[in-house]
């Protein structure tokens, strides 16, 4: 794999969003953004100067121009502390600009402007710095874009400190250091080679050559699976098998059995036999997918042999719904990545991708009846209409191909729904609404303008219009929109959204896989919505709806009925529910997400259970896998939810959440103790938790490497505690489950690093390889490592550290400067720590 986002230090991807797009040497106009302070003033605000430096031979004039950025999503910024020369405003969402006030007197060469940009939200990574900025000139009445150089200050180490209040410990190397003193490294047998975990594994004395398989027999209803079969053989041994109805007579046969297994009600469940006979998979057609992955998991790995203990596996999972979401909306991920994610996903068992591809600020499918969705949606750039994608995330004046701009044609999405229906996986298309939906929003009024431009009637224009022109509502979504919300008090609205499950329908028609359930967001509405809208406050008074929140419900109920009638499931995220009158539990799921320790929401998924709702429990503290691994300025990602390792996904207890004791996001615990009087699943509730999902939020991510570096090997952790039985035995509680998941966890860390991380690498998958934890006693340096089974290697600071630098096996004296780094099989390292005879702090090493 070798690729340059592994093993390039962190410090470097936080720079490379302020980097610009040309050599920085011929700019004219250099841009610097460096973070000062949180809790910078008695507001509690986060301090940043921007400096605006004239490097070049044009003058920045009094007038004429304005600067465009993208802030850290979801803050304010203070607009009266930024000075007087300049005028700042939020365009929209995360878009600000900023122009000259009266008092500005201009920039000559040399010449330096410094803003103080206050927010109400802390800075401690360098993924939270702005990013995206562009000029606009005004030249003799026609507009120049002009992209200046952009660099952004280093942070150090402390500055990852939300608050004064903040006591949750920045990760450093002692830190981890004492983090995996637990781990020691084992010898791997059939059992713990195989993630998620099998139900039962009985090894036999036998050895077996898995490369000696000449043909796989199976009948007319397993040719798909054996199709995937010969797919993966053929990948692992560079062998072609042969597809046979009958065995030929050798001992050389795969064989693939379609029988329900004896020993559970689950179709997924399957039963891998393998002896000097030869293999067997027998199962349901699901079950036999799942044989196949787990005799793939016992496929060699680099440097293995491809001989394996005679075994027999039953196998069957806990939960029925084991899914991952993934954001493409906000940034845009290739039908290539999907296909790597669901080809992984489905090594690791998971079944569902719920594929969040609308929101605010990207709309990624095509669908024939509505092209303008596309038109407006599939690309972001400075806006030239009403209806514009504006930039966000960074995207600049004109996007980027493949992350800010990209949609899925109709025959990506089929061929995305039919490479994961060979893999058991159902795709969940999410077009989230009554909020997240601005472009919805704009491409429907844009239709209707353009319709009455070709002399159609109002009537037609206007079949599926999504605002009332009238509302003037005031309100700010989360993300900072004002504009994102459709109108629940017209037939039109419902119109576009029952054409939107038609549409998908015929998609999913056309690729031969049915269209089960359709998720239609809720979540986020905004306070102030609707209250100003004239149609709605007609519609109110009609239907004798007493307020917002009636009106909330109503909608929440038409929506319910609309997928009803259209025969698809309904998903939703819960909170739709927080404030929803008379909605129905028949044909709905609910998506639970909002469970953040110390908030007071950490049993509304259990509540929703034992009312009689089905639940997909998507835990923010723990399954949000935007969610940074760790509380350090190099480590990108979000934090408002926890900060959420590898060892955290791990450790999640769906139905016991307060059975152990939780972290808090700003230091402390809240303990069993405390939490003692949360609502617990009843009977009837563990009965409506149908399974977990992990989500993948994409406002930081600029590129599939990011993708893969936030959730491998955090999804593996997913779906190991998806598939796997309860930890808990009993009514254990505290140190009794904790002591039971040390010992787990070694064992999964053992798999992880001896085996999973360079199995992934084999694939050209990124990942997170974790820096080595480190120690200095008496002059000398001792390092270990968060997966046994990775290689620590070291070297001086003045020589280059990789595969073949010196491999660590003992203390290493400290009389200069040292670099360490762990290494997979493959040559890809993590970060690089060095440590010096006279400073033991961390340095990041280019």
């Amino acid at each position: 794999m070798n690729k340059l986002f592994t093993y390039l230090p962190l410090l470097l991807i936080g720079l490379a969003s302020c980097m610009g797009s040309k050599d920085s040497t011929k700019k004219d106009i250099a841009i610097h953004w460096q973070q000062k302070a949180n809790e910078a003033n008695e507001q509690h605000e986060s301090l940043a100067t921007l400096t605006i430096k004239n490097i070049g031979g044009i003058d920045l004039n009094k007038k004429g121009w304005a600067l465009y950025f993208n802030n850290k999503p979801c803050t304010q910024v203070n607009i009266n502390a930024i000075g007087d020369e300049v005028i700042i405003k939020r365009i929209n969402g995360d878009f600000f600009e900023i122009t000259p006030s009266d008092k500005f007197q201009g920039l000559t060469k040399g010449d330096s402007l410094v803003l103080d940009l206050y927010t109400n939200s802390p800075v401690i990574k360098y993924s939270d710095q702005a990013n995206g900025f562009y000029f606009i000139f005004d030249k003799e009445g026609k507009k120049e874009f002009y992209e200046p150089s952009v660099s952004c200050g280093l942070m150090t180490p402390e500055m990852a400190k939300m608050s004064d209040d903040d006591t949750y410990e920045i990760e450093n190397e002692f830190i981890r250091y004492d983090k995996n003193k637990q781990l020691s490294k084992i010898t791997l047998n059939t059992k713990s080679k195989i993630i998620p975990t099998p139900l039962k594994v009985s090894d036999g004395k036998g050895k077996v050559d898995l490369a000696q398989f000449t043909e796989i027999v199976a009948d007319a209803s397993t040719q798909k699976q054996a199709q995937l079969l010969k797919a993966y053989y053929k990948e692992a041994f560079n062998k072609d098998l042969k597809v046979v109805e009958k065995a030929t007579g050798t001992a050389t046969s795969i064989v693939l059995s379609n029988k329900k297994a004896s020993f559970s009600n689950s179709d997924e469940a399957y039963t891998l036999n393998i002896s000097k006979n030869g293999v067997q998979i027998l199962g349901s057609s699901k079950g036999i997918v799942y044989g196949i992955q787990s005799l793939r998991a016992l496929f060699p790995v680099k440097g293995e042999s491809s001989i394996v203990t005679e075994t027999r596996i039953q196998d069957a999972p806990r939960f029925g719904y084991r899914g991952f979401m993934i954001d493409v909306a906000r940034n845009f991920q290739t039908k290539e990545t999907i296909l790597h994610l669901l080809d992984i996903m489905g090594f690791y068992k998971m079944n569902t991708l719920h594929f969040h591809i609308t929101d605010d600020e990207g709309w990624r499918i095509e669908l024939e009846r509505f092209p303008e969705l596309i038109e407006i949606g599939s690309s972001r750039k400075h806006p030239d209409s009403p209806y514009a994608t504006i930039p966000s995330y960074g995207s600049g004046p004109k996007g980027t191909e493949g992350v800010s701009n990209g949609y899925y044609t109709t025959q990506d999405y089929i061929e995305i729904l039919q490479y994961a229906q060979a893999r058991n996986i159902e795709v969940i298309p999410e077009v989230d609404m009554p909020g997240h939906a601005r472009i919805a929003i704009n491409a429907m009024a844009y239709r209707a303008e353009k319709l009455k431009k070709e002399g159609k009637s109002d009537a037609e224009a206007n079949e599926f219009l999504l605002n009332d022109p009238n509302d003037k509502s005031e309100y700010s979504s989360v993300q900072g929109f004002d504009d994102n919300t459709i109108c629940p008090c017209q037939e039109s609205s419902y119109n576009f959204m029952d054409a939107l499950v038609l549409e998908f329908q015929k998609l999913y028609k056309k690729a031969g896989v049915p269209l089960q359930t359709i998720h239609f967001g809720g979540d986020e509405v905004a306070h102030g919505v609707w209250e100003k809208s004239p149609l709605c406050a007609e519609f109110m008074k009609e239907n004798k709806l007493k307020d917002i929140e009636a009106l909330k419900g109503y909608y929440a109920v038409r929506v319910a009925n609309l997928a009803k009638k259209n025969n698809v499931k309904l998903q939703l995220w819960d909170d739709i529910l927080h404030h929803a009158e008379g909605m129905s539990p028949n044909n709905l799921t609910l998506n639970a997400w909002d469970n953040s320790w110390g908030t007071g929401t950490e049993d509304f998924g259990y509540k929703r259970a034992n009312e009689g709702y089905d639940v997909i429990l998507t835990s923010v503290s723990s399954l949000y896998l935007d969610m940074a691994y760790t509380k350090e300025v190099d480590e990108p990602g979000f934090y408002w939810g926890d900060y959420n390792d590898t060892r955290n996904v791990f450790n999640y207890l769906p139905t016991h959440f307060f059975s152990i004791d939780h972290k808090l996001r700003t230091g402390g615990k809240v303990t069993v103790e405390e939490l003692k009087d949360k609502e617990k699943l009843t009977k009837k509730g563990l009965s409506h938790i149908k399974g977990i999902q992990g989500a993948m939020w994409s406002e930081t991510l600029k590129s599939s490497d990011r993708l893969e570096y936030m959730i491998y090997p955090k999804l593996i952790a997913l779906a190991h505690r998806a598939w796997v039985p309860s930890v808990v035995k009993g009514n254990e509680t505290g140190k009794a489950i904790e002591k039971n998941l040390d010992a787990k966890w070694n064992v999964f860390a053992n798999t992880v690093g001896q085996r999973d991380m360079n199995r992934l690498a084999s694939w050209g998958r990124n990942y997170r390889i974790p820096p080595v934890g480190l120690q200095v006693n008496k002059g000398e340096v001792e390092a270990n490592i968060a997966y046994p089974g990775l290689t620590i290697r070291y070297a001086s600071s003045e020589e280059s550290l990789d595969e073949n630098s010196p491999e660590y096996t003992h203390a290493v004296k400290l009389d200069k400067p040292m670099q360490f780094a762990a290494f997979d099989k493959y040559g890809n390292k993590s970060r690089v720590i060095t440590v010096s005879p006279t400073t033991i702090l961390p340095k990041k090493t280019l």
